[in-house]
């Protein structure tokens, strides 16, 4: 992998691309992975929120995309052309599950960049195309906010974006499923044939999780090692650890139920979910860039929902502020032992259910036994003909997703937690 890519993804590991939440160890939320990025994520996501369309802006006839931002303006119409046509490509693939040939975008020296992206693309369709459900899409639209165009020191250009996206599978074309701001780092360069693609990158947990032990170089000389054979086997790695996963959630559990004394209001919880997905509440504090938001917003949710913080005994679940927390209210691990061992007061839930047995306003969360570092909220279930559960629609923070399927979530290991009520 050359090293003209390596510096933007220092950022993106800080910036937590699996969708984070804090260690179950911690007390407090931890910033160590979060300090020398929050300036840009700061400038991103103001970006996103302040730009307006680009009304003037010429797309190709056949894009489904937008540029929008002050910064698009800097952009020649060249560039727009391959960024859209990256773009194109990607979604073309993601509409007919298919890996798609990237080398009319690319430089002829950026083999390894190019091959970065196709397996990305591989892994993508390969992991929908083994679930329940078709995944197929049957719409897309996207908007390309352009954070930054930048000449760098070797003459090429940098360009940064964050995409939000709407989706619509084949499954369930009438849901819109939303992405919000997916952060690209685009590096261009103008050749006799027109421009082209030096390096590409974007901060999603596809991109996290293909390259694995090389996500967050910090230093520019390191690179990957026949990339070539390190990306087909990281595919094929990926794809089997899923398929493997897939059989696991099938399997039938002896439900373990809770007694509780107080209802959980399901409705509730997840029309709070989807008013805040996207954006931030500012009665809460926000660590979007301190360790990832997906359990103070899952936390939020529960509240919502009629779920009160449980502030007695030892096992406590609650937050009055930045100083004064449980580890269990931002902390994924320590949010998944509370629900997974809390007795008495307070909340009423069990892990020790059936993947398949979920309904809307239950959660799930990602990671393994030992780590679970991701969780979401479900809004609806998927059944197929028979009326069997084949997958869940969920509402989630860092990164924000909206009705997306989770079988589509390239986080293999995925448990389901039972909400019951509360005590």
């Amino acid at each position: 992998m050359k090293k003209n890519i390596v510096w933007i993804m220092g950022i993106l590991l800080l910036l937590c691309p699996a969708g984070c939440g804090t260690s179950a160890n911690e007390s407090s939320v931890s910033a160590v992975t979060e300090n020398d990025s929050e300036a840009a994520q700061n400038a991103a996501e103001d970006v996103a929120e302040n730009s307006e369309i680009d009304e003037t802006a010429e797309e190709p006839e056949q894009s489904k995309g937008s540029f929008v931002g002050e910064a698009a303006d800097m952009l020649v119409p060249g560039q727009r052309e391959l960024i859209t046509d990256f773009m194109e490509t990607y979604y073309a693939g993601l509409a007919a599950l298919e890996p798609q040939d990237m080398s009319h975008l690319f430089l002829e020296t950026a083999t390894d960049e190019q091959l970065l992206n196709e397996s990305a693309l591989e892994y993508a369709t390969g992991l929908r195309r083994m679930q329940h459900t078709d995944l197929t899409l049957a719409d897309y639209r996207y908007e390309l906010d352009v954070a930054s165009v930048e000449t760098a020191e070797n003459g090429n250009t940098d360009v940064l974006i964050t995409e939000t996206s709407t989706q619509n599978f084949s499954q369930h074309p009438e849901v819109d499923t939303k992405l919000y701001h997916i952060m690209h780092h685009f590096e261009l360069q103008e050749t006799t044939d027109g421009w082209r693609i030096a390096s590409h990158i974007q901060w999603d947990s596809i991109y996290w999780n293909l390259l694995g032990e090389y996500w967050g170089w910090d230093s520019e000389e390191q690179n990957i090692p026949d990339a070539e054979t390190f990306f087909s086997e990281r595919v094929t790695e990926l794809l089997t650890e899923s398929t493997q996963e897939l059989e696991m959630r099938a399997e039938e559990i002896q439900e373990s139920s809770k007694s509780f004394t107080y209802p959980y209001n399901r409705d509730e919880a997840v029309a709070y979910s989807s008013e805040w997905v996207g954006r931030r509440n500012e009665e809460w504090s926000d660590y979007t860039g301190r360790g990832g938001n997906c359990q103070n917003f899952v936390s939020q949710c529960l509240l919502a929902g009629g779920i009160p913080m449980d502030v007695q005994g030892d096992s406590q679940w609650m937050w009055n502020g930045e100083d004064d927390h449980s580890a269990s209210w931002l902390g994924v691990d320590a949010f998944c032992n509370y629900a997974a061992n809390n007795q008495g007061a307070g909340l009423a839930a069990s892990m020790d259910v059936s993947y398949y047995e979920g309904t809307k306003g239950d959660l799930i969360c990602m990671g393994s036994e030992n780590d679970w570092n991701h969780i979401v909220i479900i809004t609806e279930v998927i059944r197929d003909e028979e009326g069997n559960t084949v997958d869940y629609l969920v509402n989630s923070n860092t990164a924000d997703v909206e009705n997306f399927p989770v079988g589509a979530y390239p986080n293999p290991h995925q448990k389901l937690i039972k909400i019951y009520g509360w005590n």
